[in-house]
């Protein structure tokens, strides 16, 4: 029996409208970047790549990205998605930070999925929402933004 290694199984795929939704993205606002469907193939971990372009920045300097479970694919849990009232925020799950530390600079990060989940597990389905911390509207080019994701699973070697 051979060991068994987590492989990434399937190329980065863009998360349709993500680049969209981030485009001139206010200070202080939620916005949802789109959904993931994980029940189809299955996987350990789905990686997430996040492209951001700020403005001026200031106060936290960072783009957070949350996460809400869904069950079935339809509903999905509590928590804000859009406008700047974080009253619900605490119901979201922290998935990981873009930080934006540098004016007018491009940022990258990747971050795993699976942190969003106490025990690992990935649900049914995951929605994706951004929260802009960095003070200022994020750029208004659309190229400067994007989100893409990778499923990992274990291979048997």
């Amino acid at each position: 029996m051979g060991a068994i290694n987590p492989t990434i199984n399937t190329a980065r795929a863009q998360l349709s409208g993500a680049s969209a939704a981030l485009t001139s993205l206010g200070s202080g606002t939620y916005v949802v970047l789109g959904t993931l469907t994980h029940v189809t193939n299955d996987p350990s971990e789905v990686k997430i790549e996040v492209l951001t372009k700020p403005g001026t920045v200031s106060s936290n300097k960072q783009l957070v990205i949350f996460a809400q479970a869904s069950l079935d694919g339809t509903n999905f849990e509590s928590g804000p998605t859009s406008g700047t009232t974080t009253t619900d925020e605490p119901n979201l799950r922290l998935v990981g930070t873009v930080p934006c530390n540098t004016n007018s600079t491009a940022q990258r990060a990747v971050m795993d999925l699976s942190a969003a989940y106490p025990d690992g597990t990935l649900p049914y389905a995951t929605k994706l929402i951004a929260k802009n911390e960095t003070g200022a509207a994020l750029s208004s080019t659309g190229s400067d933004h994007d989100v893409w994701s990778a499923e990992i699973w274990p291979i048997t070697a």
